[in-house]
């Protein structure tokens, strides 16, 4: 499996029979290992930083500030739907301000 994004690839290599489970990020000519949970960790923030440049139309902003006004916390939140969980705690900072 390849996962590619701002111009690194990770590629998960499996052998034997107990699915061991390595990582190869590549940046430029430099080749770094990865074992499963940075590997997992790295997948997490290659997709989260693709879902920041996107725009939060008004239906999603409602959704968010919905879920944390029932008492979801940021994390959940954030996981649940593939936004950085700074996006979601300024979100929710925004929508708390006295007017």
């Amino acid at each position: 499996m390849q996962i590619t994004g701002n111009h690194q690839m990770a590629r998960i290599v499996r052998h034997n029979d107990e699915s061991v489970r390595e990582g190869y990020i590549r940046n430029g000519g430099k080749e770094v290992k990865l074992f499963t949970s940075a590997l997992k960790a790295f997948q997490c923030n290659n997709r989260i930083v693709m879902a920041q440049r996107k725009h939060l139309d008004d239906f999603l902003r409602g959704k968010i500030i919905g879920q944390l006004e029932c008492g979801r916390t940021q994390l959940e939140v954030s996981e649940e739907l593939g936004i950085a969980q700074s996006v979601i705690s300024r979100l929710w900072a925004l929508a708390t301000i006295p007017r």
